[in-house]
């Protein structure tokens, strides 16, 4: 499982971020992983919310790759939330 803790950009901690974005489906979410082979591996997927908000989890490092990914979904960046944090995969 994926665990994501928001804190302060310039915390020492902070080694990822969280973009929530609101009008991206399910099934245009798996079919742009599908298509690019890049995000897939880097980012690691992502979720969408019932209410058809995408929640996707990437390293710091990926923002770049993140935002054109997301771009990709047509999400306007204007209106996606990015919070950053500590991503921790527990067992």
């Amino acid at each position: 499982m994926l665990t994501f803790r928001c804190l302060p950009r310039t915390s020492p901690e902070t080694d990822a971020l969280e973009i929530e974005a609101p009008g991206v489906s399910a099934n245009r979410l798996h079919d742009k992983l599908v298509a690019d082979p890049v995000a897939r591996e880097e980012l690691g997927g992502g979720s969408v919310a019932v209410d058809g908000r995408l929640i996707l989890i990437a390293p710091l490092a990926d923002l770049p790759l993140a935002r054109e990914f997301t771009a990709k979904l047509g999400v306007d960046w204007q209106t996606a939330q990015v919070h950053y944090g500590d991503r921790e995969f527990v067992s």
